[in-house]
């Protein structure tokens, strides 16, 4: 597996006595094409042998003395998990809709990552023989992202959901293929989120037969995972306005996922920033929350200065896990059993 070029680890945690090196944020926010960014590139250390196989192995175990909080000048809790191969900061903001009579606003959870090597990006599915084409094991989220040692985890793309969905699209998961099945009319056409074995997203809107036929490979790279659900909400730092494709448009009864684009709704996403640099962000929509539309969404995110970001399993499907609280967003909302989640992993002895 291609490692990241050697360097020195600058990691910013306002809590601990570590050196800055962060590009600055309006240089981020003009590279992404948006304004208001708060994730910036940061510079990680490469650690010799600081790698995971490619498998379905756990994570390295975790160390309580790696944990840190903090509070930030809006009264909420900052958790920090940093070693030598991660770092995993788990924050909260209100985001209110821009121009618009939203006085409620949503909680949105972010999880900002750094990892030292693409291995790191994990995924775990509940059958106990790690068979990704399996729809009959479903389980938590929580509890699974618990048992394979996250640092932070997400729901995945639902590719167990039967009829409802994957009859079509494309599993492929740490390097091996499960199922590929991409419709010829486009009726059921997902967009694709590709992940590379360097860690980059790359992604095939409303992907039909013939436009991945090796999941293998992409533009000439190894692959590391496919996921097949979207839509792709911000692309070069830019927000995606096209969601839907000619037979998914909301005058025909919404997209065919149900995804409800056009009303406000709990979401989740999965972004990069940069090279090894990711965010999970979920956007809540009940008791105090408004939820946001698709496009809300992508504007909330695209602010955020994530230069690709790819749209998962909302509503109660929505789950975004840090060790210790389980479950945070709504955790009073009961969890769904879900078919797989992607994860982060420790690297670390």
């Amino acid at each position: 597996m291609k490692k990241m070029p050697g360097s020195a680890l600058f990691i910013r945690l306002a809590a601990l006595l570590l050196a800055v090196v962060l590009l600055p944020a309006a240089a981020l926010a003009e590279e992404a094409g948006s304004t208001g960014a708060e994730v910036e590139e940061i510079e990680v250390l490469s650690t010799s042998a600081a790698s995971l196989p490619l498998d379905f192995t756990p994570g390295s175990p975790l160390k309580p003395e790696n944990f840190s909080e903090s509070v930030d000048e809006n009264g909420n809790t900052v958790r920090v998990y940093q070693d030598s191969t991660i770092r995993v900061t788990l924050s909260e903001k209100r985001w209110f809709v821009p121009n618009s009579k939203d006085n409620k606003g949503s909680r949105i959870w972010m999880a900002d990552v750094v990892i030292s090597d693409p291995s790191q990006l994990r995924v775990a599915s509940f059958d106990p023989e790690h068979d990704f084409s399996s729809v009959k094991r479903t389980g938590s989220v929580a509890r699974g992202a618990e048992a394979v040692n996250a640092v932070t985890a997400i729901n995945g793309d639902s590719w167990g959901a039967g009829n409802e969905k994957h009859n079509f699209g494309i599993v492929y998961r740490q390097g091996q293929l499960f199922s590929s099945r991409l419709d010829d009319s486009g009726r059921y056409a997902m967009d694709l989120l590709v992940v590379d074995m360097d860690g980059n997203f790359h992604g095939i809107h409303a992907a039909k037969a013939g436009d991945l036929d090796d999941p293998s490979v992409f533009e000439g790279r190894p692959v590391m995972d496919v996921f097949s659900f979207g839509p792709i909400l911000v692309e070069n730092g830019q927000v995606v306005t096209d969601y839907f494709g000619t037979d998914r448009e909301p005058g025909a009864g919404g997209t065919w996922m149900k995804m409800l684009s056009d009303e406000p709704a709990q979401r989740a996403a999965i972004c990069q920033v940069g090279p090894l640099h990711y965010l999970l962000v979920t956007g809540e929509k009940y008791y105090e929350n408004r939820g946001l539309t698709l496009s809300e969404f992508a504007e909330c995110i695209a602010s955020l200065g994530v230069q690709f970001a790819y749209n998962l399993d909302g509503g109660q499907s929505s789950i975004l896990y840090y060790p210790g609280l389980g479950k945070v967003n709504v955790p009073k909302l009961k969890n769904r059993d879900l078919w797989d989640f992607i994860y982060f992993a420790s690297a670390g002895q």
